[in-house]
């Protein structure tokens, strides 16, 4: 045996029993001593400890060393307020079966293919768990903030959080961290299944986890542990009354926000330590695992899901200025909710956010006021976290004596005790000392009124943050009928809290006697790819006699002409639009339009009028001839309707239901042929002195004597009106002013030999296009279009479909259903978090699917889905 070699002992989480010490030291000896006779230069073993986890026997580059791993169940990890190597295990994916069996039922997921490698520890050597598969550990039910999701009877199912508890009730990047969290499930695995994938907890190869040790070594944390919520609930409100967010500051790093009637509140986002330090993304990297990387893109670590401290304790860490205020809310808060789970809409940085109130005025009108929460937040150094502090030399025995003398008196775990010792870190070192003097000279010594002292001891907030919230808008919400008949107006709905599907909002002012008040009024706002999208009230009760709206002339040849004309008296109609789309428009008793399309068909043949007897002057002359088709549409008892829904699971979408109607439409259409003369004509002559000879002579030789010679000849004459211009072309057929010879065409019935002869003359020619005749009146008993839109985050604004919308938008929800309210019912999910983008609504096509944006593998486009994790694919 050689003589035993010194050697390092390293210990992650927990602490070493005297028999795992001895067993250490006894098997490292042996370790030691079989590398050097085996002449390696360098060896590697692990063992198990008496006392249950771990050790791991390194010998390499001449270091001699111990790792132990306790892996202390989470319960036995000491609240102490220190950073801890605990990092828990994500399940990517989406949730397939959320309502199982009280006794032995497991909740279904559907994994990626990331969250499969991991659930393995990224060995390429062991077989990967199945893509489907039920859990216990997420068999999570509502916590004590949520129980109102929880049916009322629920006979042998439980019903779980990610029945409805979905991240998409939230907004802005806490909906991220909300599906991010969502993927942890219990860490409280001990009443699991012991099988590996039910307790299965991230594991990090040892050469990076003593980097992180020794990144987090003696750090305090700011008001959290860096462990999620053990039963692994949901810990996050999105209600009007207490709200919260996530903004990033001027370093781009993460806070989380809390908004209620005292105030904006800003602390350090929880994040799980480890995940954090630099040695915890060279592992991810190693391991090639994108989901993890991208949260560590996003947010700097992996969110722990813990939310801030309550009662007490949330003043405690207030003053030991971890808890931040903002700004004061009270202006907002004096009023009350739309609907009582309308919490702030904020943009993906959360510097900017966005509510809707209601109020009533002296008069008791009802008004709804629109409100702006834009932040400034200032960084914190290191992110609030505090490491350990070297005490001046002068003062290290006292303030060592006192301290331990106080942590003595301080309960263990309790957040006034965390934040007392956070505290103490951040106060200089003479107020300690002086404070210490005090004490230890004091015949009572370190007493209670110590711990009060520093309890109530206020320091400085870790970062510098300002903002405001101030109005944006302000209106009347004016429905007459409402308060007579509060279920008039239901057009607007709004989810439901418990989530049984949408409710209306009641336009109603029973306090109200006034007189009716027109209204342009924002009722609600939410951010949709960082933009703000409003949705406002319209209503206006003036009317007028609209007039005629026409591009008629008084020469309509050829082109296109329309004329609107109205009966009765006109308003506008819509009761809302939005920040997308708008179909707001006047409307009439009954609308007559009128539409003139005119053709050219060109010029008839020339007309040759021969003179009639005793007369010897006759013309040459010409027709150029159109088409109309005259078009008219009579509309009677003309209506819109839109409603608007922000459906169930979501605070940023808004649903657009259109519709438009007709009591009665009449349609005509008419064709007919008309014609306008040539302005230029010309004379045609003959003589014949028995039958022609009164009007003198024309040009032409050689002259005629029987009416045998027939001749046109100039100039032309001219004939001009408002007509004229269309027909026009000048000497048409070319005479100038001189004469052609048409005896060819006319003697045939002007020479006194002729047999043709007549009275008044005969006209040769002349003929024009013909067309066929055409008139049809038709009447429809009415019609009905419309379009359902959508304002949505990935999708943006879209037309879902251009049906008539389901009448229910447009009505009021609920309905009495036996004594139980039914109310309407529209849904909506997303992707929130990952490369992937998706979205679907439950608004169904003609084959009952549902329509949706994107792609995403997982799902097969059925349900609204509730996702956790990280999906890239």
């Amino acid at each position: 045996m050689h003589s035993p070699r010194s050697y390092g002992l390293f210990v992650v989480d927990g602490q070493l029993t005297e028999s795992d010490k001895l067993f250490i030291d006894h098997q490292i000896r042996k370790f030691s001593n079989n590398k050097t006779i085996s002449n390696l230069d360098h060896a590697r073993q692990v063992k198990d400890l008496p006392d249950g986890g771990y050790v791991i026997l390194q010998d390499m580059g001449g270091i001699l060393k111990a790792i132990a791993h306790k892996e202390l169940p989470l319960d036995q990890l000491e609240p102490d307020g220190f950073a801890k190597l605990y990092v828990p295990m994500l399940y990517s994916g989406v949730i397939t079966k959320s309502i199982v069996l009280t006794d032995d039922g497991k909740v279904g997921i559907k994994l990626t293919e990331q969250a499969r490698r991991r659930l393995i520890g990224y060995d390429k050597n062991k077989s990967l768990p199945a893509k489907d598969i039920e859990l216990q550990r997420f068999k999570i039910e509502y916590s004590q903030y949520f129980q109102y999701f929880k049916p009322q009877y629920t006979g042998i199912y439980t019903y779980t959080q990610y029945v409805k508890q979905r991240p998409t009730w939230h907004s802005g990047a806490i909906v991220e961290v909300m599906q991010i969290v969502g993927g942890y499930g219990k860490q409280s695995v001990k009443s699991l299944p012991d099988i590996p994938i039910e307790r299965a907890s991230f594991k990090i190869t040892d050469k990076y986890i003593e980097k992180i040790s020794i990144e987090l070594d003696g750090v305090r944390l700011p008001g959290y542990s860096g462990i999620p919520n053990p039963e692994g609930q949901f810990q996050y409100d999105y209600k009007f009354s207490r709200c919260h967010g996530v903004s990033f500051d001027d370093q781009n790093k993460p806070w989380l926000l809390q908004i209620d009637a005292s105030g904006v509140w800003a602390m350090p986002l929880p994040l799980v330590p480890a995940t954090t330090t630099q040695a915890f993304r060279e592992y991810v990297q190693e391991v090639d695992d994108e989901e993890i990387l991208k949260i560590l893109d996003r947010f700097g670590g992996m969110p722990s899901g813990e939310s801030f401290p309550v009662g007490d304790d949330f003043q405690a860490w207030r003053r030991a200025g971890v808890v931040i205020k903002v700004c004061d809310t009270a202006d907002f808060y004096h009023h009350s909710a739309m609907y009582t789970a309308c919490g702030w809409s904020f943009n993906s940085k959360g510097t900017e956010g966005f509510n809707t109130c209601r109020g009533y005025a002296d008069n008791g009108l009802m008004h709804a006021y629109g409100y702006k929460i834009k932040l400034n937040l200032g960084s914190a150094q290191k992110d609030g976290w505090l490491g350990k502090i070297d005490v001046e030399s002068n003062y290290i025995k006292v303030i060592s004596q006192y301290l331990n003398k106080l942590a003595a008196l301080l309960p263990k775990g309790e957040q006034k005790t965390l934040a007392i010792m956070y505290k103490l870190r951040r106060v200089p070192q003479e107020d300690i000392y002086f404070q210490a003097e005090t004490s230890l000279y004091n015949p009572l010594g370190v007493t209670s009124v110590d711990v009060d002292y520093w309890d109530n001891y206020e320091v400085p907030p870790i970062a510098s943050h300002s903002g405001s919230v101030t109005r944006a808008s302000s209106g009347a919400v004016c429905w007459m009928l409402g308060k007579q008949y509060p279920t008039s107006m239901g057009r607007l709905k709004f989810p439901e809290l418990t989530g049984q599907g949408c409710e209306s909002f009641i336009f109603a002012s029973p306090d109200y006697t006034g007189n009716f008040v027109r209204c342009d009024t924002v009722m609600f706002g939410c951010y949709v790819d960082d933009q703000l999208k409003v949705v406002k009230f319209f209503i206006d009760d003036r009317t007028f006699h609209k007039e005629v709206q026409s591009t008629f002339e008084d020469v309509m040849i050829v082109g296109q002409w329309d004329k609107t004309e109205t009966q009765g008296s006109t308003g506008l109609m819509g009761y809302f639009y939005t920040s997308d789309f708008d179909d707001r428009r006047e409307a009439s008793e009954s609308t007559t339009y009128t539409h003139i399309k005119g053709s050219d068909l060109g010029y008839g043949n020339p007309a040759y009028q021969t003179p009639p007897l005793l007369f010897t002057h006759g013309s040459l002359s010409r027709y150029r001839y159109y088409k109309h088709e005259t078009k008219i549409k009579t509309e009677s008892s003309d209506s819109l309707d839109v409603g608007i829904c922000v459906p169930v699971f979501n605070r940023d979408c808004i649903l657009y239901a259109y519709q438009e109607s007709t009591a009665s439409e009449t349609m005509s259409e008419k064709h007919t042929l008309n014609s306008v003369p040539d302005p230029t004509s010309y004379p045609l002559w003959t003589y014949d002195p028995i039958f022609h000879y009164i009007g003198g002579r024309g040009k032409g030789e050689p002259i005629p004597r029987t009416g045998e010679y027939v001749y046109v000849y100039g100039p032309p004459y001219r004939t001009i009106d408002d007509y004229s211009d269309f027909a026009e072309s000048g000497d048409w057929f070319g005479v100038g002013s001189s004469y052609v010879d048409v005896s060819g065409v006319c003697a045939p019935y002007t020479s006194r030999t002729s047999s043709t002869r007549q009275a008044a003359g005969v006209v040769i020619g002349g003929e024009g296009p013909t067309i066929e005749p055409y008139e049809k009146t038709e009447t429809v008993p009415g019609k009905n279009i419309g379009k359902v839109a959508i304002s949505y985050e990935k999708v943006n604004a879209k037309v879902v479909h251009r049906n008539v919308p389901e009448n229910w938008y447009f009505f009021f929800s609920p309905v009495d259903a036996g004594g139980t309210p039914y109310y309407f019912y529209r849904d909506a999910c997303k992707v929130v978090f990952g490369d992937s983008e998706y979205a679907n609504i439950s608004e169904t096509d003609q084959y009952n699917r549902r329509y949706k944006w994107g792609y995403c593998s997982l799902v097969d486009h059925k349900s609204a889905y509730h996702f956790i994790g990280v999906i890239n694919e």
